[in-house]
């Protein structure tokens, strides 16, 4: 798979630089997306060898996408970053956290039962000693009894509008299912049927981002698969990394992928959420929005949100700067410091002169980076905010 076939292109212009987090954050060339765009092109041609300090330049890109748009030369720098990670996968440093990232996301069911009995044996607090099991506690996950796909996989309305596939994702499916169940409940009742097949399993972006290829594409097949067979109106997931991975990396991958994958505000912003919603005004009230990275540098998603929340009636302060979360999928396990530097800059932004009401994004990943930053303010998946507020039933 060559992604990295457009990088002779490059003529080091430095405009992906302007929105680089690591770069804005630490000013270091090797930490830009120019930089890693550099790098990966002498790997990839043997003029450099793999080093650990190679790898922690390629492996510590937070992989948001907001060099892709700069490029004057259409070059997708995250491709570049995949491929250098792909060729970075062999070298012996790290193999344990490679196999750790294997082990736990193409099983994640496995792997939860696994925490469930080291959370009720009390074996998980001694653990936080080890980097992983220390990144769990400073994330203050709490593991639920309940995964969301234990529920029913067919939840019904009477005379439906049509079938909704939800894609539910590692994050919202084992840590916050009650996500999930908003969802649903929405969907319902918007009147349409909401499904989630048997056969989903993690969308991948974990193991691609750790360079491992070929597992990625045995999981996206297995997804592909599941939900191809479906006949939905839309694949809906609340992360925004999962809907672009199904939509657009899967293509690059295995040569198809879920095409009708959509974000939940894409879904609804054509849809009568006046009819289900409560007034308004009994729900008046401040809050600052986040742009997950992902849906507004690949999904192309921004005012979608912020129109709901407004139909709501809730006033929207606007960060005071562009920025992310920092988590960065396996960067926060395994560059803690570029992770955690960059999040508290974050926190910053949204807090601006002093604490919000409430933090609202549309990424379950999202709020578990904030959540673990913010401790005087809330923060919430819009699904939940949407929820709240539909009418109850007689």
């Amino acid at each position: 798979m060559a992604r990295a076939s457009s990088l002779n292109l490059c003529v080091r212009c430095g405009n992906c630089k302007a929105l680089c987090p690591t770069h804005v954050e630490f000013m270091n060339e090797g930490m830009s997306a120019r930089g890693r765009v550099v790098l990966v092109k002498k790997l990839l041609s043997g003029e450099i060898e793999p080093s650990d300090h190679l790898a922690e330049r390629i492996f510590s890109c937070l992989l948001c996408g907001s060099c892709n748009s700069l490029c004057p030369m259409d070059i997708s720098v995250t491709d570049a970053v995949y491929e250098g990670r792909r060729k970075l996968a062999s070298r012996k440093k790290n193999w344990l956290f490679r196999a750790i990232i294997k082990y736990v996301f193409t099983d994640p069911a496995r792997t939860l039962r696994m925490l469930q009995f080291f959370e009720n044996t009390g074996v998980l607090s001694p653990l936080s000693r080890m980097r992983l099991f220390n990144t769990l506690r400073e994330l203050r996950i709490r593991i639920p009894k309940t995964r969301l796909r234990n529920e029913a996989t067919i939840f019904k309305v009477s005379s439906p509008k049509g079938r909704i596939a939800l894609f539910a994702g590692c994050t919202v499916d084992f840590l916050y299912p009650a996500m999930g169940l908003s969802l649903i409940y929405t969907l319902n009742a918007l009147g349409y049927e909401v499904v989630m097949p048997k056969g989903e399993v993690c969308c991948g972006a974990p193991l691609l981002a750790t360079g491992l290829t070929d597992e990625t594409a045995v999981l996206a097949e297995k997804n592909l698969n599941a939900f191809k067979k479906l006949q939905a109106e839309a694949v809906i997931s609340l992360c925004p990394t999962c809907t672009h991975f199904i939509k657009t990396e899967y293509p690059k991958i295995i040569g198809d992928g879920i095409g009708n994958a959509m974000d939940i505000s894409q879904f609804l912003g054509d849809k009568p959420l006046d009819s289900i919603l409560m007034q308004p005004e009994q729900y008046a009230g401040t809050i600052v929005y986040h742009d997950p990275c992902h849906s507004i540098n690949y999904l192309g998603v921004r005012e979608g949100p912020r129109t709901i929340l407004k139909s709501l009636g809730f006033g929207i302060v606007e960060p005071a700067e562009r920025g992310c979360c920092g988590l960065g999928g396996t960067v926060r396990l395994l560059h803690a410091d570029v992770s955690m530097a960059i999040l508290a800059n974050r926190v910053k932004a949204l807090k601006g002169t002093e604490t919000p009401e409430m933090i609202v994004t549309s990424c379950p990943n999202c709020v578990l980076q904030l959540a673990s930053g913010i401790k005087d303010s809330p923060v919430k998946h819009i699904i939940e905010i949407i929820a709240a507020n539909i009418k109850r039933r007689a």
